[in-house]
């Protein structure tokens, strides 16, 4: 007896592959501000995320704290932070999130995909998805 066995490796964006029977899904991506100032400290943690609509950044990442602990934090006189914007995604950006909109819902819906993926034998997922 003779067994056919159907592999397949997804790399990168899962939907991607499945564009052709779907459609493709919206993202968006991210763009980062970096700036050295003149403070020991700046926020007091590595991350901070902020929703406030008036606010155009996402998130302050201050970089000493990942780095540096305790005492050692107030050694240097200067802080880096990075501002994170989240950016429309276009065509040779880093596509990070799914935007979670009605189009997503009918195109990712479980059924859809686990349908096609479910004729695959065995697959596997790489990166992000």
């Amino acid at each position: 007896m003779k067994l056919s066995v159907i592999r397949s490796c997804i790399q990168g964006l899962l939907m991607n592959s499945l564009i052709i029977k779907l459609g493709a899904l919206d993202y968006r991506s991210i763009s980062f501000e970096v700036e050295t100032i003149d403070t020991l400290i700046f926020q007091g943690n590595a991350v901070v995320n902020y929703t406030e609509y008036k606010i155009p950044y996402t998130r302050i990442i201050e970089h000493k704290h990942f780095e540096v602990f305790g005492d050692a934090v107030y050694q240097n006189p200067k802080t880096i932070i990075s501002k994170e914007y989240s950016t429309e995604w276009r065509v040779g950006l880093e596509p990070y999130y799914p935007v979670n909109d009605e189009k997503w819902v009918a195109i990712c819906a479980i059924q859809k995909a686990g349908s096609i993926l479910a004729k695959l034998s065995v697959w596997w997922t790489i990166g992000r998805l």
